[in-house]
C-alpha cells in the first residue's frame, strides 16, 4: 500500500511566524497534538508538538508525573510575564527544525512504518517535491490499518 493511499489529506498546518499562543489555540480547535510548521511559501520548514511547547513551560530538571503537577510546576517556576513571553514567542523558536522526519505520497507505508519505530514519533508529514505539505500519517493510522488487515485474515 502506498502512503497517498493512507494519509491523511486535509492537514492542519501553521505558519512559522505564528506564536505559541496561536498554535495552542489551533490544537484545541482541531483536537490535534503537533502540525507541521510552514513558510510563507507553504514549504514545510519544522514540526511543533505539545511535547515542544510542555519542554519549553517546565525546567528541565523537574519531573511532571501529572496535570496538577505541570500546573504546580508552572505556578511556582513561571510568572506570568514568563508565561505570557513563552505565549507570544513565535513557532519557529520552540518547534523541532532538524531532522525532521518527512515521506513521499509514492512510497510503500514500509517507510513510515521504520521512520515511526526508529524515531519515536507520533506523525510523519508527507510532502511533495517542493516540500509542500501534502498530507500526514500517524502512528494510530497506521495500527487500526495493520490492526484492520489482522483481524480480517
Amino acid at each position: 500500500m502506498l502512503v497517498e493511499q493512507l494519509m491523511l489529506k486535509h492537514v492542519v498546518t501553521i505558519a512559522e511566524t505564528d506564536s505559541v499562543k496561536a498554535f495552542i489555540k489551533l490544537m484545541i480547535d482541531h483536537k490535534i497534538g503537533g502540525a507541521p510548521v510552514v513558510n510563507d511559501d507553504h514549504q514545510l520548514v519544522g514540526y511543533i508538538s505539545d511535547g515542544d511547547v510542555l519542554r519549553k513551560i517546565v525546567p528541565k530538571q523537574k519531573t511532571i508525573y501529572d496535570l496538577y503537577s505541570l500546573i504546580e510546576a508552572i505556578h511556582v517556576e513561571m510568572s506570568q510575564d514568563k508565561l505570557k513571553d513563552l505565549l507570544d514567542l513565535p513557532v519557529n523558536v520552540v518547534m523541532k527544525k532538524r531532522n525532521v522526519q518527512t515521506v513521499r505520497g509514492e512510497q510503500d507505508i514500509d517507510a513510515v512504518l521504520r521512520i515511526l519505530s526508529r524515531h519515536h514519533i507520533k506523525q510523519i508529514p508527507v510532502v511533495d517535491d517542493e516540500r509542500h505539505v501534502i498530507g500526514l500519517v500517524s502512528r494510530s493510522q497506521m495500527i487500526r490499518h495493520i490492526g484492520g488487515q489482522l483481524i480480517h485474515q
